[in-house]
C-alpha cells in the first residue's frame, strides 16, 4: 500500500473512528458531571445537549456585548459546517464508498464563495490576535494553531479544485494528498478542542459574579488562607455565556483550547485564577479581594472601605454614640448633663 492509498483509507477512518469514540466519550463525560453537579436539576438534560450544539456553533448569552464579532463567527461557523458536508465532490466520495450515501449538493459557484468567506475571515481572526495587543497578550499557541488548522483544509481544497497551483509541480502532484492531511488534521483536532471559560488578569477583580451567575457550577471560588481561588470544571461547562455577559469588568471570556490532557480530565477542577484578599485594618479579618478594593478605592475614599463588615458596623456605633446628646461632656459655664426622661 503507497502512502496516498494509506492517507485516503486506513487513515481517513482511523480519523472518523477516533472522532466518534471521543464524541461518545466526551458526552458520556459531560452527562456524568452535569448529572452529579449541575445547579439547575431540571435542566440537565438540556444542558447537556446545548453543549453539544454550542461545540460548532457560538450561541451564547454574551453576543449582545459584541454583535459585529459573534455574527462574523456565526458565518464562519456556518461556512465550517455547510462545505465540507454539501460539497459535491465529498458527497461523489461518500456515494462511491461502502455506504453509498447521498444527499442533495451544494452548488459549486455557493460552495467557492463560502470557502473564500471562510478563509478571509480565518485571516481577520489570525491578524486580529496578532496586531491588537490586549489580544495578543492574552492568546496561546492553541489560538493561532486552531486557526491555521481549521482554514487549511478550505484552502488546500480550493487550489485542487481550481488547480491553482498546478504549475507547481510538487504542490500540484501533490495537493489531493495535503488536502486529505490537513482534513483528517483538522477532525483530529475537534477531538481535543474544548470551549472554556478564561478570566483576564489585569481585568478581573475576584468579585465572584461570574461563579454566581453560572447555572452548572462549573465556575467555583473558594477563600483558601490569603487567596481567593477560582476553579474550572469544562466538563461541566455548557458554553452559555453567563459569566461572560455578567462581568462587570468584562474579563469572562470563552475561548477554544486544544488539550489532550482535558478529554480524560473528569473529576478535577483547575484553577484559573488567584487573588489576594485585603485585610481589614482594625481587627485583620480577611474581607474582599485586594483588585476590587483598590478600584472601590478610586470612587470611595472614605477609611470604613479598608475596614471588614463587622468593623463597619461597630465604627458606625461609635459615630452615632460620639454624636449623641447623652455622651456630649458638661462644659466649663457648668452646663449639667442632661437627663433621660
Amino acid at each position: 500500500m503507497d502512502f496516498y492509498s494509506f492517507v485516503e483509507g486506513p487513515l481517513l477512518w482511523i480519523a472518523f473512528l477516533v472522532f466518534l469514540a471521543a464524541l461518545l466519550i466526551r458526552l458520556f463525560f459531560f452527562s456524568y458531571s452535569i448529572i452529579r453537579s449541575s445547579r439547575d436539576k431540571d435542566k440537565r438534560q438540556v444542558y447537556t445537549l446545548a453543549t453539544f450544539g454550542r461545540f460548532f456553533l457560538p450561541f451564547h448569552m454574551a453576543v449582545a456585548k459584541k454583535p459585529v464579532y459573534a455574527t462574523l463567527r456565526y458565518i464562519f461557523h456556518l461556512c465550517m459546517i455547510v462545505v465540507p458536508i454539501w460539497f459535491s465532490g465529498h458527497i461523489v466520495l461518500w456515494s462511491e464508498s461502502r455506504f453509498e450515501w447521498e444527499w442533495i449538493e451544494l452548488p459549486d459557484a455557493w460552495a467557492d464563495w463560502m470557502t473564500l468567506v471562510l478563509l478571509g475571515l480565518a485571516a481577520y481572526f489570525l491578524i486580529r490576535r496578532i496586531i491588537i495587543p490586549e489580544i495578543h497578550l492574552n492568546s496561546s499557541k492553541s489560538d493561532y494553531i486552531l486557526i491555521i488548522i481549521t482554514a487549511l483544509p478550505f484552502m488546500t481544497g480550493y487550489f485542487l479544485t481550481h488547480g491553482t497551483l498546478d504549475s507547481v509541480s510538487f504542490l500540484g502532484d501533490n495537493m489531493t494528498v495535503i488536502h486529505m492531511l490537513s482534513g483528517e488534521a483538522m477532525i483530529l483536532m475537534a477531538v481535543f478542542l474544548f470551549c472554556r471559560t478564561r478570566l483576564n488578569i489585569k481585568k478581573c477583580v475576584g468579585c465572584a459574579a461570574c461563579e454566581l451567575s453560572c447555572p452548572t457550577g462549573t465556575l467555583e471560588s473558594n477563600d483558601n488562607g490569603k487567596h481567593r481561588i477560582f476553579t474550572y470544571s469544562h466538563y461541566q461547562c455548557i458554553c452559555c455565556g453567563a459569566c461572560v455577559n455578567t462581568c462587570p469588568e468584562d474579563a469572562a471570556e470563552l475561548r477554544h483550547e486544544i488539550s489532550a490532557k482535558r478529554l480524560v480530565q473528569v473529576l478535577l477542577k483547575q484553577e484559573i485564577r488567584s487573588i489576594e484578599l485585603q485585610a481589614c485594618e482594625r481587627c485583620g479579618a480577611l474581607f474582599a479581594p485586594e483588585p476590587q478594593m483598590e478600584k472601590i478605592g478610586l470612587t470611595f475614599t472614605h477609611d470604613y472601605t479598608k475596614f471588614c463588615p463587622n468593623c463597619r458596623k461597630a465604627n458606625i456605633g461609635d459615630t452615632l454614640h460620639q454624636l449623641s446628646p447623652w455622651h456630649r461632656k458638661p462644659e466649663k459655664t457648668g452646663e449639667a448633663t442632661p437627663k433621660a426622661s
